[in-house]
């Protein structure tokens, strides 16, 4: 190999690395952009016509902001709430990706002041670059509970992830 595919070969191995940073930075300023009760800098990680599902029996939010802005989510964070996203594992193909990460939430007890887990979920980020930046197209989320929902969505993510990898 001469210089040049050299050269262009540590270029794109920088660009992956990059990315993979703008998405988990992306991934990770979410939750307390949503906790501190910034809804358009949270919406601002989104595309315009994104979508969150984050309810396997509810319809997706198709507004960007939609959720944090109904009166369950002030209610929420008025008393006291961490939205915790675990580190992604993240998937980049051209200007795609897609990455799966646990997502837990923490709510704060009024009656003695303590912090307890509340909900544990999987999430699956599928994201797209977008004007030069990276912005998320679809989020869904799934409990991971008895019906299964968290661990099915796991399981397609991780099996898509793991043919990607392997290539």
């Amino acid at each position: 190999m001469g210089a040049v595919g050299e050269l262009a070969g540590w270029e794109a191995r920088l660009r992956r690395v990059e990315d993979e940073a703008a998405i988990r930075r992306l991934i990770l300023s979410y939750g307390p952009a949503a906790d501190a009760g910034l809804a358009d800098l949270a919406a601002s990680t989104w595309t315009h016509d994104g979508v969150y599902d984050w309810d396997a029996n509810g319809t997706p939010h198709d507004s960007r902001a939609a959720m944090l802005r109904t009166d369950g989510h002030q209610n929420l964070i008025q008393t006291g709430a961490a939205h915790i996203a675990g580190p992604p594992l993240i998937n980049i193909d051209g200007d795609t990706a897609t990455a799966i990460t646990y997502s837990l939430i923490m709510r704060r007890d009024r009656a003695d002041g303590r912090y307890y887990l509340w909900r544990v979920s999987a999430a699956r980020w599928e994201l797209i670059l977008d004007d030069g930046a990276w912005a998320v197209r679809r989020r869904t989320n799934r409990l991971l509970d008895d019906t299964g929902a968290g661990r099915s969505l796991l399981r397609a993510t991780m099996q898509e992830l793991s043919t990607a990898v392997s290539r």
